[in-house]
């Protein structure tokens, strides 16, 4: 008697594989699908979000701006402090003595130095300086979009605003020499402003060691530090030399000049490049299953 075999029930090894148009094989794909679907939004949870270029730019710019306003303001205080205590209100603190020797030492000394001393008295000055400063910015920017293309500018225009405040508070009349006929002066030179402090002892310096200090900082290289301190020097000895400064003027005006000029190199190469615009990418292609 033949023995009749029983049906296999359910998925079992020995089972047929259904037809993929029946309804089992339809709802095993949705199932599948289904949960590949899942695995993957689980696991983009877990993914950090990266911040967009323009909130990363956003959030760097306040902090630039507040650390060269700290300096700034820390400078701006030195400066009010030295001046007050030393050069006094309107002039004749304690070192009038010693800049008046100093001053009558220089301008019956100059030597060959008058001439050369002129042209960087002209080339200093604030309106010619400045727009040098604006078109070396401009070019910088047109190489490279960075934070360190705008260092000439700012550390311009940080100099001139410490130069300004200051002698709103002293009020500090320049030597006789200052002006043509005066005593001791030299010809085609007029220097009317307020004296303390010296415009090229504060802004030349900064932009000397905000340019110079930057190449160091960015290259590992020593010998800028040197160059831009052996610049200045000279640069403030052609102010003596002309006769338009009080020896205090130029001195208290170098550091702050300094102190200045190496907070712009300092936050410039510190400060992350902008971020550039991102390509847009071409659509995936998308093909059909069937």
């Amino acid at each position: 008697m033949e023995m009749i075999r029983p049906r296999a029930v359910g998925g079992g090894p020995n089972a047929p594989a259904a037809p993929t148009g029946t309804p089992r094989a339809r709802s095993t794909h949705r199932s599948r699908v289904g949960t590949h679907s899942s695995t993957n939004h689980q696991g983009a949870s877990h993914v950090p979000a990266q911040a967009s270029p323009n909130q990363t730019s956003g959030a760097v710019l306040p902090r630039v701006i507040l650390r060269l306003a700290t300096a700034g303001l820390a400078l701006l205080v030195l400066g009010a402090t030295l001046g007050l205590s030393l050069v006094g209100r309107h002039g004749g603190g304690p070192v009038q003595s010693w800049d008046d020797t100093v001053w009558r030492w220089s301008i019956n000394h100059r030597g060959p130095w008058a001439g050369t001393s002129k042209v960087i008295d002209f080339l200093g000055d604030a309106g010619a300086f400045g727009i040098g400063c604006l078109l070396l910015t401009l070019l910088l920017l047109r190489r490279r979009r960075s934070p360190r293309s705008l260092v000439p500018i700012v550390a311009y225009l940080g100099g001139e605003g410490l130069v300004f405040i200051l002698r709103l508070l002293i009020h500090r009349h320049r030597p006789p020499s200052a002006d043509y006929p005066g005593t001791g002066a030299l010809p085609g030179i007029h220097q009317t402003s307020y004296s303390f402090p010296s415009g090229h002892a504060v802004a030349v310096t900064a932009v000397l060691f905000a340019l110079l200090g930057t190449l160091a900082l960015t290259h590992r290289r020593s010998w800028p530090w040197p160059l831009a301190l052996l610049a200045s020097l000279a640069l403030i000895q052609t102010r003596l030399i002309v006769g338009v400064h009080w020896f205090s003027d130029v001195a208290i005006g170098l550091p702050l000049g300094i102190g200045w000029g190496l907070t712009v190199a300092l936050v410039a190469t510190h400060t992350p490049h902008w971020p550039q615009p991102r390509q847009r990418a071409d659509p995936p292609l998308h093909t059909d299953p069937s």
